[in-house]
């Protein structure tokens, strides 16, 4: 009876103690995130439960976070895995559930979209690793109050990240009907809500803005990423600076070195999502919320071209990008990106 009532509803949207209820996890229950998403989680809303709350979730989570979660798993016997927050939480719990039996239940607090992926990344060194969710896909629940209190300056960086997630997955090799139709829905749905958002915050926007992150990371999960996300991966693994900070330096290089190598694939993406200049409407955005827009601004080292570029050139996701991406392109994206 249970299993059927999670399977019926795995994505919730609303408020998180009738969500909860709603989906009414298995005790016992391992409770992940930090301590400030932790607070955020009502304690009747799992009345009557055995919960273990456990507030180790760290940025890009290293593969020594994800041990120490799975010990606590396995060692309570728990059924239910519950994480909330960002999308360094998101991970864990797809990485700390993977094999095993536990029932998954995903509480983002920001715009990742990592909640409706089955992919998972964590840190091996400096090094971007990750695997595939082999068990079921997550129970999902998005209550639009948890953005509220979300930092300004993080609510527009993994804004940007999910609208760069439909732009990847537009133009994506990767065919997938649904998964095409989404990316376009969302990504001409981000702009305007995000723009919006750096100026106000209410209910209702945060509602939308979780609808249309939503659909970015179905889209995300069935096309895939290219050029962009294969140089945030590399990226954030060098230096753990923040995926949405990321995301916002890089997105303009990424999109218009690809409108070089895939003219008519940006073009008609671009036409798609109703707007003219791709680059240039994440370089507002970022504007809008006072995001940093170099990797050197941020106090990164020169030497992280050099590192970056070997890896970049062997990640995988080069292989999803609408052209053939060589190692002058690449090259160019990160000097770009390092600024001055």
């Amino acid at each position: 009876m249970h299993e059927e009532r999670i399977d019926a509803r795995r994505i919730v949207f609303g408020p998180l103690d009738e969500g909860l209820r709603a989906v009414a996890p298995v005790g016992p229950i391992a409770l992940l995130g930090t301590p400030r998403s932790l607070a955020a989680v009502p304690t009747d809303a799992l009345a009557g439960q055995v919960v273990h709350r456990w507030d180790g979730v760290r940025l890009h989570n290293p593969r020594a976070t994800v041990r120490e979660a799975g010990a606590l798993i396995d060692a309570q016997g728990c059924a239910s895995i519950v994480a909330i927050g960002s999308s360094s939480a998101m991970d864990l719990g797809k990485a700390a559930s993977d094999g095993r039996s536990a029932t998954l239940i995903l509480i983002p607090t920001a715009l990742g979209g990592a909640e409706m992926t089955r992919g998972y990344g964590f840190l091996e060194g400096d090094e971007k690793g990750g695997g595939r969710l082999r068990t079921p896909a997550p129970v999902v629940i998005y209550d639009a109050a948890l953005l509220i209190s979300l930092p300004r300056r993080e609510l527009g960086s993994i804004g940007i990240n999910a609208w760069a997630h439909t732009i990847e997955a537009a133009y994506a090799r990767t065919e997938h009907a649904t998964g095409g139709a989404a990316a376009i829905a969302a990504g001409s749905r981000l702009p305007p809500l995000l723009r919006a958002a750096a100026r106000i915050r209410d209910a209702t926007l945060n509602d939308a803005l979780f609808r249309a992150a939503h659909l970015a990371g179905y889209a995300l999960d069935t096309r895939s990423m290219g050029l962009h996300h294969a140089v945030c991966h590399v990226i954030g693994g060098l230096t753990q600076i923040p995926h949405g900070i990321v995301n916002a330096v890089v997105l303009p290089h990424a999109v218009r070195a690809n409108a070089r190598l895939a003219p008519e694939a940006v073009e008609a993406v671009a036409d798609a999502f109703e707007i003219a200049d791709l680059a240039a409407e994440a370089e507002a955005i970022a504007r809008a919320f006072d995001l940093p827009r170099s990797f050197a601004a941020l106090g990164a080292p020169p030497s992280l071209i050099e590192r970056a570029v070997p890896r970049v050139l062997a990640s995988p996701l080069l292989r999803n990008n609408p052209a053939e991406v060589d190692e002058p392109t690449v090259r160019a994206v990160l000097t770009a990106a390092y600024g001055q």
